[in-house]
């Protein structure tokens, strides 16, 4: 048994340092706590606030961008040649929609779509499904109206083309999501396609977008117009005679550039095929590209001013006594013969340029230096690119004379061993009209906002002097000597002068690598009117098949549209610019023609080229009076016209038809009135005052208004 000591047990009790050890550690531990939180708050609160709100906002915000609108681009004119249209997509959260049925059959009946096919769409509790787009903004105001639930409308922009493929080369295209793809659209699409905006939504609980007007928003900076130099009644032009040209000569393809030589304005530019931007996705892709830039080949005998530029300046030949032996039009160079189009003996050096002797001119660049012959070439600008502010450009093939071979300044001299691109060859040429300055090629002339405000501009830029201003005049002599009585008599105009070189290139066979005699580029290079130039214009023919040189294929199709475009007043409305463009005397079949004022056989041969019956009466030699008037409707009372060749006293007092005659045969028909004639400009008749059929009695003159002013 344990023995009790009689003691008490005592209850054992901590010191009093031990307490204030405990409760400094939990102090201590309660400070580092808190600013742990205090830290942790800051971290969040203040140092990463904007992503923790961002992250948080995330949850119920929903940004949507605002896309842009894109620049318009147009004519010299302000003729709209692209534009944003406005469209909306439809789209819509099935798994919100209060009742799918009747929002399906609600929305069927706005869009004419079946309610079934809807309801399709929008099966598999799917978050969203667009149900249409390109809906125009009454579909979208009816959608709007409907209040639904889940019923969502994006509005966006697609790019519209009025004059469909007309200048489409030119202006490019946007694909189906707004983005540019060629041409000017793509060359300037940092100006054109402006800065999308932005704008916040709630979304609730059911997914509803819900505007938050607590939220910024970012307005869409729209974006520049760009104004261009191209004038679309002379691009209809040139685009309709040079599809005519390449389907008539059956050939593969063709190229058209007109320029303004006094500024490096580009007028217009076709190429055909061609393609419509509106629906681009019918085309291959081979007809997306601006042959008129990008194509190179040789150029034949249209080459051959640069041999013309070196006989003038740096031989100073005497062009109409320097005589040239042209080997009755057979010329051996290094065991090939080169041939003429005729056999040519003796000619003049003006006249092998006129007649355009393959074999004149290789003789007389036997003569040429190499170096200095490299330098007129490359100063025309042939070789490099010009610099045209459209993509894709091509430089052109122009070797240094340390490559030549022994022959390569002959064949160069007639347009072979070179490549060159229409726009450089047309650029060339516009140094000759220039007085012998080489300007850059341009086509935007300005861009400016939707307030007129010019942001850029483009003026004419010389590049260099390639020629003395005496030397462009005699090349302008000689060239105007090609079309008066050489190989480009058939670009005459009537009236107006002009000046030009035909060119007709053997193309190489991709299977011999030889030059093929069926194959060919034709083509014909002019300015017109020579005396002070305002355009020059260049038609290529690739590979025609019904005939094939240049005079025969490309000179008509130059003349065709020469004709035209300076027949067109230039103060009319741009508004009947275009379809004047497209007028054309054979359209009006069911009318009588105007043939007053024309000698009888013209006025004959008018009449029965189209099919009109007619009566001569009077022993005169010019038509001084028609009846019935013309343009008088041709029905069962009117199927013929009679043709009065003699003055009588109607004549005398009417008013003759003399608009579409030149000049001299203008006052040649009012020299038998005993009127006073007061003539405006010169060339080709515009206008008259009185018209046709007016009196005449009491006038004290007649105005007669000429173009060229």
């Amino acid at each position: 048994m344990r023995k009790k000591t009689g003691k008490k047990n005592k209850r054992m009790r901590p010191s009093e340092p031990n307490v204030q050890r405990r409760l400094k550690i939990l102090t201590i531990a309660w400070i580092l706590g808190f600013l742990v939180v205090v830290g942790k708050l800051v971290h969040v609160q203040v140092i990463h606030h904007a992503q923790y709100q961002e992250a948080a906002e995330g949850h119920l915000e929903q940004r949507r961008e605002v896309p842009a609108q894109r620049g318009a681009i147009l004519d010299r004119n302000g003729q709209h040649l692209a534009v944003d249209l406005i469209h909306y997509s439809l789209a819509v959260r099935p798994s919100v929609l209060g009742s799918p049925e009747r929002t399906a059959e609600k929305i069927g009946k706005i869009i004419n779509t079946p309610t079934s096919k809807i309801l399709q769409k929008m099966k598999g509790n799917k978050s969203f499904v667009y149900l249409a787009h390109r809906l125009n903004h009454d579909a979208a105001e009816q959608i709007k109206a409907l209040y639904a639930k889940g019923v969502i409308l994006e509005k966006k922009f697609s790019r519209y083309y009025p004059y469909d493929k007309h200048g489409a080369h030119v202006v490019g295209y946007c694909d189906f999501e707004n983005k540019a793809r060629g041409g000017l659209e793509f060359k300037y699409d940092y100006l054109l396609k402006g800065k999308s905006g932005w704008t916040a939504y709630l979304r609730d609980a059911f997914g509803n977008q819900v505007p938050y007007f607590d939220f910024p928003t970012s307005e869409p900076q729209n974006g520049l117009n760009i104004e261009t130099t191209i004038d679309m009644v002379y691009q209809s032009v040139l685009e309709e005679e040079l599809s005519q040209a390449v389907l008539t000569r059956k050939a593969n393809n063709g190229s058209a550039v007109l320029l303004d030589p006094r500024t490096g304005e580009v007028l217009a530019m076709a190429n055909y095929p061609g393609y419509n931007p509106n629906t681009y996705n019918r085309y291959p892709i081979s007809s997306f590209k601006n042959r008129a830039v990008s194509d190179q080949y040789e150029p034949g005998s249209t080459f051959k001013m640069v041999a013309l530029a070196l006989c003038l300046e740096q031989l100073n030949l005497n062009m109409e006594r320097e005589l040239v032996f042209c080997e009755n039009g057979k010329y051996r160079v290094h065991r090939k013969d080169v041939k003429d189009h005729k056999n040519f003996g003796w000619l003049t050096a003006r006249q092998v340029f006129e007649q355009s002797s393959n074999v004149g001119v290789i003789k007389l660049s036997k003569k040429f230096n190499a170096p200095v012959y490299y330098r007129y070439a490359r100063d025309f600008g042939f070789g490099a690119q010009t610099g045209v502010d459209l993509p894709a450009e091509t430089h052109g093939i122009l070797r240094k004379p340390s490559e030549y071979s022994s022959v390569s300044i002959p064949y160069m001299s007639i347009g072979y061993e070179v490549a060159v691109s229409p726009l450089q060859l047309a650029a060339a040429y516009g140094a000759i009209a220039n007085d012998g300055v080489l300007l850059k090629p341009y086509v935007v002339k300005r861009v400016t906002d939707k307030h007129g405000t010019v942001h850029q501009e483009n003026s004419p830029e010389a590049i260099r002097r390639v020629v003395s201003p005496e030397t462009a005049r005699r090349m302008r002599e000689i060239l105007q000597g090609v079309v008066d009585y050489g190989t480009g008599t058939n670009a005459q105009m009537a009236g107006v002068t002009v000046a030009g070189k035909t060119g007709t290139a053997q193309k190489i066979d991709q299977r011999t690598k030889s030059y093929s005699s069926r194959n060919h580029v034709a083509s014909f290079v002019g300015m017109f009117p020579v005396e002070a130039p305002r355009f020059v214009l260049l038609v290529v023919v690739n590979n025609p098949r019904k005939g094939y040189y240049g005079s025969q294929v490309a000179a008509p199709a130059f003349k065709k549209i020469a004709e035209r475009i300076y027949g067109i007043p230039t103060d009319i409305p741009a508004t009947e610019s275009f379809s004047l463009a497209q007028f054309e005397l054979p359209l009006l079949k069911n009318f009588i023609l105007p043939v007053e004022g024309l000698d009888v056989d013209n006025a004959v041969d008018v009449l029965e080229d189209n099919d009109i019956d007619y009566q001569v009466v009077g022993k005169g030699d010019r038509i001084y009076r028609q009846e019935p008037a013309a343009f008088t409707g041709m029905d069962s009372t009117a199927q013929s016209v009679t043709l009065f060749t003699e003055m009588d006293e109607i004549a005398r007092e009417t008013m003759p038809q003399v608009t579409g005659l030149t000049m001299k045969e203008a006052m040649q028909v009012l020299s038998a009135w005993d009127i006073p004639v007061e003539v405006q400009g010169s060339g080709v008749v515009k206008k008259q005052y009185p018209g046709a059929g007016k009196s005449l009695k009491n006038k004290g003159k007649i105005t007669l208004l000429c173009k060229p002013i």
